[in-house]
């Protein structure tokens, strides 16, 4: 199976679905999405005064869950779709969060620039995803945390999650090759474990691995 996960491709895709985006998610999800995000994020050290980037940031959700935890972090939102990038304003217009439409392999950030990094199922989207890890662990500061979150084990459970994904998709969705490529994504993925080491061979140094619902969610927190 080969995806075709050309950056015009994945744009078009994430623009055309950016106004059932969030729906969606909250349907696939079983609303639990905001709860695993959450709970993801409590595995950062936060303090005050952080300056933290939210790569593929989509609509906002993890940037402003993190404004919640901690309302002194300063959060910059980055995502190459522009319909996605109006939302995510709309919804966070009263936080203080900046987004800016942009590729995360090519950052306008120096060296050093960030205390934390999130990136929250988007890595597979990514066609040269191992220039996304390198420039995420160029911008991070010494000693700076990186928060990846995506689909993980390929269980029983993850095979529910499959086949309810693709039903949910023909009744309430107006793009349904949009979560077939989802579903064949999350399947061609790496393992989190493979994550971990393909992380560490980047330089990142391993914190603690967090897995949700029987591992079909897994975070990997990682330092630099």
């Amino acid at each position: 199976m080969k995806l075709d996960k050309s950056p015009k491709t994945i744009k078009t895709m994430f623009n055309i679905i950016s106004e059932e985006y969030d729906f969606m998610n909250n349907i696939i999800s079983f609303k639990t999405q905001y709860l695993i995000k959450h709970k993801s994020l409590m595995n950062i050290n936060w303090s005050n005064g952080m300056k933290v980037i939210d790569l593929c940031c989509g609509t906002g959700d993890m940037a402003s869950i993190i404004k919640e935890i901690n309302p002194n972090t300063q959060i910059i939102g980055i995502d190459f779709s522009e319909k996605i990038i109006e939302i995510a304003k709309k919804k966070n217009q009263n936080n203080g969060i900046q987004f800016f439409e942009g590729d995360i392999t090519n950052l306008p950030y120096s060296d050093n620039t960030f205390d934390a990094a999130i990136m929250s199922f988007a890595l597979r989207n990514i066609s040269n995803s191992e220039k996304a890890i390198e420039e995420t662990y160029r911008i991070l500061k010494p000693n700076g945390q990186f928060l990846h979150i995506d689909f993980g084990e390929k269980n029983f459970l993850s095979s529910i999650f499959d086949n309810f994904t693709i039903l949910s998709s023909k009744i309430f969705s107006k793009n349904k090759s949009a979560y077939t490529y989802l579903i064949n994504s999350k399947k061609l993925f790496l393992t989190p474990d493979e994550l971990i080491k393909d992380f560490e061979s980047k330089g990142f140094k391993k914190k603690e691995r967090r897995d949700y619902l029987f591992g079909v969610i897994s975070a990997q927190i990682m330092t630099k």
